[in-house]
């Protein structure tokens, strides 16, 4: 016990133990600048605690002195010697070989907001500012409670898509922005804040944050551009009403930063009125009052919340002959959510007896309440014996898929469908069948055993069929594994990482997406988010990834770019005329990559769709062809100045060109530009440069064009330094060999004390 507590000890444990915490535990990680700045201050402050006054500063060095100088450690110390240096000289490697790591991006979660603002045509005095609402009603009258449920319908109308059902900042489409959109649920947040900030935030939205905050890339629209005053407020008074915080006022009595809920207690019994309260407050704004899927929010959903008057389930471990799902299913439904959706996941929310009371509510809107599982005759799904994943299992599983598959998922399984059916659900809704190459989009389904009971019972309402009487067990076990074999096939959802790197190659670059070099180049997929920032929003997009590649030579950089599209886009051809929407004009498909027209050398990025009147950017704008009218694909520079005007087309975008190629269910584009233009308006790329980089995408069979897009948030793409051996080698070697003199000359000073 002595020995941990010696001075020597505990620092290395304190040491040991930040170091664990910074690198491992932290979440997202830091990166490694940030991680040595914390690590040396850290140091310093253990020093300076050990070597406070004389007497521990004396215990502390004591062991190093023996270490360097006892001539009865010489084993210690040759081992202590080779450590320290290989240990210099990896670190040195380390330190000068290219790395590639993102700059570090620190942002204020809450900016200083100014004294005074400018909207809806008024002054506005922040310091004073109050909700007009809050001042006028008692927040427990029904005049307020009125203008809460009006401030309920804009949210789930304008605000869900971001900030989430549970209003926890994970709405459907949070994970395509960077930042992440603000969670009211946190304490930390509004319980924080006064109403005036969240009323200047909300108008002013992203590009209204002050300069000195930069990196600003806050995806929070302008909403003053769409909302007007009174709307404002109500959704303000909604937000604090439905977490249960108090504003923060300049009032000197303290408010309490915990929320205030009326609902039972979890495990308490739940009388119809508490589980009305909890239907109306959490489920409603979906799936409406009656519970006919037609809330406020539902128009602008896909796919439209589930009509429980009919009592048909998708999800559902009962065989096909079963029409109803167990209570366990309903409830793995409300716990988990579905992703890909806006069917958030409550567990965090409702505890186990606020669940089993929704299960019930459901029921009794679909006529079943009074149904025992046993009077539905409920039977479960017969799994047999799951085999072992082997090429003969493989094989018999892609036979399967191509017999009972391929028609509406594809060759590939990018759910574009070959039959010509245009497939819709039992309320004749177009829907659209699973990329099952992108299991962050399925819904219920996670392994192969839930993929076997999809195949077996189908999935209800939708025209996906059940399996079970034209496939044997066998036979659906194996496409089940092969399906699950289809994930392998794309590049997984990058998280954390926000690099492409630019791989550099001698000689000429690929011209199209075939060419073999581009497996030398690192993939990088990022999330698409359909346009909810800005009229003409749009509320869904089929294409919600992008897969970057790139590579680069002496002269020119390439990039290839690779969306899931489902649908042919050509205006004329005949697989667009067999995907068309009713009453949609067809576009011609679209792919853009977006860059600053020049670097800030600060941390400042322009605004990130389509720039902004100080930091302008580039588009290279690849459109699809179409065969009425005849038109080839045509490629070309666009200048940006931000959304309120269109960007410019360049009369002259020579120095870009591009090639793509749609199949099975996927674009392929590859954009070349020279390294450097003569252009004034471009930016030049440099080895070792981080430079922003996003992405766009119109999907014609929807009709996208101009601001109706799908888009990513910023990211960065590296032109890779090439490496030099000699010279990092070189490096590690003389680090190395410094500490080792260093150590040498101070076990030579050490030995005089022995």
């Amino acid at each position: 016990m002595g020995f941990l507590k010696h001075p020597l000890t505990l620092a290395l444990l304190v040491l040991g133990g930040l170091y664990t915490v910074f690198a491992h535990v932290l979440n997202p990680p830091l990166p490694a600048s940030l991680l040595i700045q914390y690590m040396v201050i850290c140091t310093v402050g253990v020093l300076l605690v050990v070597t406070f006054d004389n007497a521990t500063a004396t215990r502390f060095v004591t062991p190093l002195l023996a270490l360097f100088g006892s001539p009865h450690l010489k084993a210690l110390r040759f081992a202590a010697f080779t450590a320290v240096v290989a240990g210099t000289g990896w670190l040195t490697y380390e330190a000068v070989k290219p790395s590639i790591v993102s700059p570090v991006e620190l942002r204020t979660v809450h900016p200083a907001p100014p004294s005074s603002l400018k909207a809806y045509g008024n002054t506005y005095n922040l310091l004073t500012l109050e909700n007009p609402y809050r001042t006028e009603f008692d927040e427990t009258s029904d005049e307020y409670q009125e203008i809460v449920a009006e401030g309920a319908g804009l949210y789930y109308e304008n605000c869900m898509y971001c900030h989430g059902d549970l209003l926890d900042g994970a709405g459907h489409l949070a994970g395509a922005f960077t930042p992440r959109p603000i969670n009211f649920q946190d304490v930390g947040t509004i319980a924080q804040l006064q109403e005036a900030f969240l009323f200047w935030r909300i108008t002013k939205g992203g590009p209204g944050l002050p300069v000195e905050g930069t990196p600003w890339v806050s995806a929070m629209p302008v909403w003053e551009d769409m909302l007007n005053e009174d709307e404002v407020w109500k959704i303000i008074s909604f937000l604090y009403d439905y977490t249960g915080f108090e504003p923060r006022s300049w009032e000197l009595e303290a408010k309490s930063g915990e929320p205030e809920t009326e609902e039972p207690a979890p495990g308490g019994e739940l009388d119809e009125e508490a589980v009305d309260a909890i239907y109306t407050k959490r489920c409603s704004q979906c799936h409406g009052d009656d519970g006919d899927g037609l809330g406020i929010a539902a128009e602008r959903m896909y796919p439209a919340p589930r009509d429980f008057t009919l009592g048909l389930f998708k999800y559902k471990t009962t065989d096909a002959d079963s029409e109803f799902p167990t209570d366990v299913d309903l409830r793995e439904t409300i716990r988990e959510g579905l992703p890909g959706t806006a069917m958030p996941g409550w567990k965090t929310i409702l505890s186990d007896s606020e669940i089993d009371a929704l299960i019930y509510k459901i029921k009794v809107f679909g006529y079943w309440e009074e149904e025992t599982e046993e009077d539905l005759e409920l039977t479960p799904i017969e799994l047999g014996t799951p085999p072992e994943v082997t090429p003969q299992v493989l094989a018999n599983g892609r036979v399967q898929f191509e017999k009972a598959c391929v028609q509406c998922h594809g060759e590939a399984g990018r759910g574009n469908i070959t039959s010509g059916k245009r497939l819709k659900d039992d309320w004749e809704n177009r829907i659209w069948p699973r990329n099952l190459t992108r299991p962050e989009t399925w819904r219920w389904t996670v392994d192969a055993e839930d993929v076997f009971q999809r195949l077996s019972a189908g999935i209800p309402s939708t025209p996906m069929p059940e399996h079970s009487t034209n496939m044997s067990i066998e036979d659906r076990w194996a496409a089940a594994i092969y399906v699950m074999s289809l994930r392998d096939t794309a590049t997984p959802l990058s998280k954390g990482d926000s690099v492409i790197r630019a791989v550099r190659v001698d000689g000429d670059l690929p011209g199209d997406a075939d060419d073999p070099a581009w497996d030398n180049a690192p993939a990088m997929t990022f999330r698409l988010s359909p346009n909810i920032i800005k009229e003409p929003r749009l509320f869904f997009s089929l294409n919600d990834m992008v897969t970057v590649r790139a590579l680069y030579n002496a002269d020119d950089i390439a990039l290839r770019v690779d969306v899931d599209d489902r649908t042919y886009s050509v205006p004329g051809s005949e697989l667009e005329a067999q995907y068309a929407l009713d009453d949609v004009t067809a576009t011609r498909d679209a792919i853009a990559i977006q860059i600053p027209a020049a670097l800030t050398g600060t941390a400042e990025k322009p605004y990130f769709r389509q720039g902004d009147k100080r930091n302008p950017v580039n588009m290279w704008y690849w459109q699809a062809p179409s065969q009425e009218p005849e038109q080839p694909a045509t490629v070309e520079i666009r200048d940006a100045k931000g959304q309120d005007k269109p960007p410019k087309p360049r009369t002259d975008s020579a120095a870009l060109s591009a090639t793509g190629a749609w199949k099975d269910g996927r674009w392929q584009v590859v954009f070349t530009r020279a390294l450097e233009t003569e252009s004034p308006g471009d930016l030049q790329f440099n080895k070792g440069v981080y430079t922003p980089i996003a992405f766009a995408n119109w999907d014609g069979l929807n009709g996208e064009e101009g601001l109706r897009q799908s888009f990513t948030a910023w990211y960065w793409i590296l032109l890779e330094p090439v490496d030099n051996p000699t010279k990092t080698m070189g490096m590690a070697i003389l680090g190395a060999t410094l500490a080792g003199l260093a150590f040498l000359l101070i076990a030579w000073r050490a030995r005089r004390r022995f």
